[in-house]
């Protein structure tokens, strides 16, 4: 085996726990390799809630201490990666006394856990303070006797993990998109030492050598524990799918986002403006299989549309929807069954009996602790020389800027400065689509720099087209095939494929 394939550590997953783990292993000096069966973020990382948070609703369930961790983490996702993550106002409406209290005691509460490390102040605010202070005429006035304005972040999940991967790069980490783990090599003892893996754009295959093998695959980790000990049944995780509508900004054209703290059956809607969009998104239910594209189901989207109805004076129907998606949550098996709603983000770290490491549960606020745990653990167990503490605390992520940009530049930090060379260099200007922010030189950028392989990696990730207004992701579809064939010397073929596989991915998120 040459030295080129034979690697400190192989981390199997390319979403955000698998990229943490891999930026924080590169920058304390290991030789690092990363494997993703899809696209980076394709799962669960692309379709989050976008919320950088403590994880207010768990104060419900008194674990202080998770929502503590979570503050922490919070403050410094928004330090490194400004031009990626914002602070961003909350506001929860109050329709009783009893709700006033509740959330005065919560709120104090959260401020409180987040002691040197908080991002705002919050407030609390009369009936007519609501209305007219704070420009929040179309929230449902009827029985409101004030509010409340805290402080969490908000962020573009997708471009965040390509920022943690252009970071990884920089650092001299090797990453692969599209190549598959089929089995995990042992030596005689038994021991972890390597993958087998199948690169599935071309078929080919391939095997590389590591002294520690990291199962970071989320709502999949059972399956690569499988490829493991196809002997055992395992059953460490457990998914839960969040369901979530994207609306014209008109609905709620509020700069604070909508909470709406307690739905009929016991959950939390967020109204959450983003890329010049409203996101309405709820916590999660539990489902029965993983899936790497599930379907938003019609419950769940009549659900989101009969909440957001009682509390916003537009009433919004199916025919406003302009994308809709769905994200499986990797959450720890429990002890007990329990609706997933009361689950926490709680994350665990386990060591099969080949010195496999898996990291299972957590949420996208984490994602750096959960990477250097994950470490530390790794090295506390002998596996690896120690070779210093975490790093990323500090670790400014890649584009870096405070300097505030339009949209779509600003995703790309310092480095949208390519983007505009592109343009010249082609002498293209255009846009992708009349109803649509990202340039066609965007495309090319893309390709050239951040591994994109296919239209769906550039429409739903590395622009935010399909989650944005899926029909309109949709008409563009052929453009940037073609732009992609010139860029990559592809034949028709390979457009009329890839046309054929972005359309049925587009099933899923057209209205």
């Amino acid at each position: 085996m040459s030295d080129e394939n034979t690697f400190d550590i192989i981390i199997i997953g390319g979403g955000a726990t698998g990229l943490g783990v891999a930026v924080d292993a590169i920058s304390r000096g290991y030789k690092v390799l990363l494997l993703e069966a899809y696209d980076f973020g394709k799962g669960t990382s692309s379709k989050s809630t976008k919320l950088v948070h403590g994880g207010i609703r768990y104060l419900a369930n008194l674990d202080f201490a998770l929502v503590k961790e979570g503050l922490h983490e919070r403050y410094y996702f928004l330090k490194n990666a400004p031009h990626l993550a914002q602070a961003q106002t909350y506001l929860v409406p109050f329709y009783s006394l009893w709700d006033k209290l509740k959330y005065y005691v919560g709120i104090k509460l959260y401020d409180f856990l987040s002691g040197k490390l908080k991002i705002g102040e919050s407030k609390f605010l009369s009936r007519e303070e609501t209305l007219l202070s704070i420009n929040t005429p179309d929230l449902q006035q009827k029985n409101l006797i004030g509010s409340a304005v805290y402080y969490d972040g908000q962020f573009d999940d997708t471009r965040l993990l390509i920022s943690l991967l252009r970071t990884y790069l920089e650092l001299g980490g090797v990453a692969y998109n599209y190549h598959q783990v089929t089995q995990i090599l042992k030596d005689n003892l038994g021991k972890a030492n390597g993958v087998s893996v199948l690169n599935t754009l071309n078929s080919a295959t391939h095997k590389f050598m590591a002294k520690v093998i990291i199962n970071a695959t989320g709502t999949l980790t059972d399956s690569i524990l499988d490829i493991d000990e196809p002997e055992q049944k395992h059953n460490h995780v457990t998914a839960a799918q969040g369901t979530h509508l994207v609306f014209n900004k008109e609905i709620f054209d509020s700069p604070h986002a909508l909470v709406i703290p307690k739905t009929i059956d016991d959950r939390i809607l967020f109204v959450l403006p983003w890329h010049n969009k409203i996101i309405v998104g709820t916590t999660d239910i539990a489902v029965e299989a993983a899936e790497i594209d599930p379907q938003p189901s019609v419950s769940e989207v009549d659900f989101i549309l009969d909440t957001l109805r009682q509390y916003t004076k537009n009433k919004v129907y199916n025919s406003d929807i302009k994308a809709k998606f769905a994200g499986l949550r990797p959450l720890v098996k429990p002890k007990h069954n329990t609706n997933s709603a009361k689950i926490s983000r709680k994350h665990e770290i386990l060591m099969s009996n080949s010195n496999l490491i898996s990291i299972v549960g957590g949420k996208w606020t984490i994602y750096r602790l959960m990477a250097l745990d994950t470490i530390d653990f790794i090295i506390k167990h002998k596996l690896l020389e120690n070779k210093g503490k975490s790093k990323t605390q500090e670790l400014k992520l890649f584009g870096y800027t405070q300097e505030k940009r339009e949209y779509p530049l600003s995703v790309y930090g310092t480095d949208y400065i390519k983007i505009l060379q592109i343009q010249k260099e082609t002498n293209n200007f255009a846009k992708l689509h009349p109803d649509l922010p990202y340039y066609q030189a965007e495309v090319i950028y893309h390709i050239r720099y951040e591994m994109a392989q296919t239209i769906e990696d550039i429409l739903a990730r590395r622009t935010r087209a399909l989650f944005l207004d899926a029909k309109s992701a949709f008409e563009c579809a052929n453009l940037t095939a073609l732009l992609m064939a010139q860029e990559l010397d592809k034949p028709h073929a390979w457009v009329e494929n890839q046309l054929r596989d972005f359309h049925l991915i587009c099933k899923v998120y057209l209205p």
